[in-house]
């Protein structure tokens, strides 16, 4: 099964590492290949003073949480993602954050399934007829973690 990781998974990972978000990141699951793209690395390090404040982690923690977390994902090029599918892409979350363009997009390159925090995200990619995005609880409780 793959699995996109969308920034706002990560950034809960960060903020509360102890959670069912991080057990499923740092979990072994063979059977699983996390992904994500390159521009969830740039958001983590573009908000990490908010991810400090609110994760009450000092700035070396931090970065030592940062890369035991990175190790978790496979983190692709989106210039891997064909034309098609970034056009795809951009027409289901028209509307909605077009900052998670690059995860929908990978998600139709991949076949994968979109693991989001984001209810807003979702809802609307499903209305819309793009059903493969999880949240954690529904994630969680698939992969029997626990």
């Amino acid at each position: 099964m793959i699995i996109i990781v969308d920034s706002n998974i990560l950034f809960s990972a960060c903020i509360s590492p102890n959670s069912k978000i991080s057990e499923i990141l740092f979990s072994p699951l063979p059977h699983i290949q996390r992904i994500s793209c390159y521009y969830a690395i740039a958001e983590l390090f573009k908000h990490q003073k908010r991810i400090i404040k609110l994760s009450k982690l000092s700035p070396d923690k931090l970065n030592l949480l940062f890369y035991a977390m990175l190790r978790q994902v496979e983190f692709l090029n989106e210039n891997m993602i064909d034309a098609k599918n970034w056009r795809e892409a951009d027409a289901l979350t028209s509307g909605v954050d077009s900052n998670d363009i690059s995860f929908v997009a990978l998600a139709l390159q991949k076949n994968g399934c979109l693991w989001t925090g984001d209810k807003k995200l979702t809802e609307h990619l499903r209305k819309n007829n793009f059903n493969e995005v999880i949240n954690t609880t529904d994630l969680y409780n698939l992969l029997e973690i626990g």
